[in-house]
């Protein structure tokens, strides 16, 4: 006669009932799986900031080093050129366009054409469309820092800026200020205005159809910005010491 499959073999010990139900219960009750799921979901909550944070800091270090390497690029132009800075000629609509001249000048000091760009900005380069922003008009490339460089776009009309504020030298600071406190280079720190009066940082209408936003973001708002000065020292400006807004006529507002 067979032996029934759940009756212990001769000489082994028989096994008792509590062991038995213990070795049958070994799959996950539902609570237990929506206790785990919770579990995950909390520290993911918990870890997920984190990483967004560290990812940005990243970045704002990488502009950084994008804009020592475009200041060290302008004053080599200005070493060649009696210490004068690129002319923009006001080729362009917005403020970080440049004249692709004085793009091309630079770029024989750099040799890279990414670098032009803010890591959080990098879109513009590759990702705006059939044509990359370098190569989309024939006489100017739209970048991703602006340029407070002589005759930029839409610099002319204020007077923070433009007239006998505009910098022309790298010897010579703007209005009375010194050259390690005068700005060259700055992240793009953009806005419009909204319906309800504040401003809008992000989705911002651009050429072409395409939308285009602040560099550096935090919650919704500006963060700050990397800014490189005439002597280029770098420095990260907070949102907050931001002093300088300019509004070119149909053209969003930059601060810096």
């Amino acid at each position: 006669m067979e032996q029934e499959c759940n009756r212990p073999a001769a000489g082994e010990p028989a096994e008792s009932g509590t062991a038995r139900a213990r070795r049958e219960r070994r799959a996950f009750t539902l609570i237990e799986l929506l206790v785990v799921i919770a579990i995950i979901a909390i520290l993911a909550a918990m870890l997920l900031p984190a990483l967004s944070r560290a990812k940005e800091k990243a970045k704002r270090t990488q502009c950084k080093s994008n804009e020592h390497q475009l200041g060290l690029a302008t004053l080599m132009y200005a070493n060649d050129n009696r210490d004068k800075l690129p002319d923009l000629q006001n080729h362009g609509l917005w403020f970080w366009d440049m004249y692709r001249v004085a793009a091309t000048n630079l770029v024989e000091n750099v040799r890279r054409t990414d670098i032009f760009y803010c890591p959080n900005e990098y879109y513009l380069f590759k990702d705006n469309g059939p044509v990359d922003a370098w190569s989309a008009f024939p006489d100017y490339v739209v970048t991703g820092y602006i340029w407070l460089f002589p005759h930029a776009p839409g610099m002319d009309q204020s007077p923070v800026i433009g007239g006998s504020n505009m910098v022309t030298k790298i010897t010579q600071g703007r209005g009375t200020m010194s050259v390690a406190d005068t700005e060259m280079i700055v992240d793009a720190t953009i806005s419009v205005l909204t319906a309800s009066g504040g401003r809008r940082y992000t989705d911002i209408a651009a050429a072409g159809g395409s939308r285009v936003r602040t560099a550096h973001l935090e919650r919704g708002g500006p963060a700050g910005g990397n800014v490189c000065f005439l002597d280029n020292h770098l420095e990260w400006r907070k949102y907050s010491s931001m002093t300088n807004r300019i509004t070119p006529r149909g053209l969003p507002q930059f601060e810096f």
